[in-house]
């Protein structure tokens, strides 16, 4: 029963975790794109072209998140769209080269706040939580 009630702690925490890092991200206030939209820019460079459903899946949203957050990206100018041509109902996401620009230049603007969020962890804290949540994340996609 008590790992149950550390588990569900472990659940709550990382939750309020990440809302303060979208929150910190959002007051810094230069940001040319909300967090979770730079969240699939961002995978969808990293894996190449993908399906909305691949897209989805990846980064625990649903097909219609991922189409209204492909909306707005596209009207920047920052993904393509594109039907698959073997079946039309299958839609490809794609990060354009203004896409991988703004990725950059997010990347390099939101160094100091990844610094101060994570600023009093020792190096191999750090990698330890890259390790857990690499198990982690493993675990989640072998379950689907």
């Amino acid at each position: 029963m008590v790992k149950e009630e550390a588990l569900f702690e472990v659940a709550t925490m990382f939750r309020s975790l990440l809302k303060g890092i979208s929150h910190e991200w959002n007051k810094k206030g230069d940001s040319k794109v909300s967090f979770p939209q730079f969240k699939m820019l961002h995978y969808l460079k990293k894996q190449g072209p993908l399906k909305v459903s691949e897209v989805a899946d990846a980064l625990g949203i649903t097909s219609a998140a991922v189409t209204g957050i492909t909306d707005k990206l596209l009207a920047e100018g920052y993904v393509t769209r594109e039907r698959a041509e073997n079946d039309r109902r299958v839609v490809i996401i794609t990060v354009t080269e203004q896409g991988e620009a703004v990725i950059e230049q997010i990347l390099e603007s939101q160094k100091e706040t990844i610094q101060m969020i994570f600023s009093k962890l020792e190096e191999e804290d750090i990698l330890h939580l890259r390790r857990v949540f690499s198990t982690i994340l493993k675990n989640i996609e072998n379950n689907d």
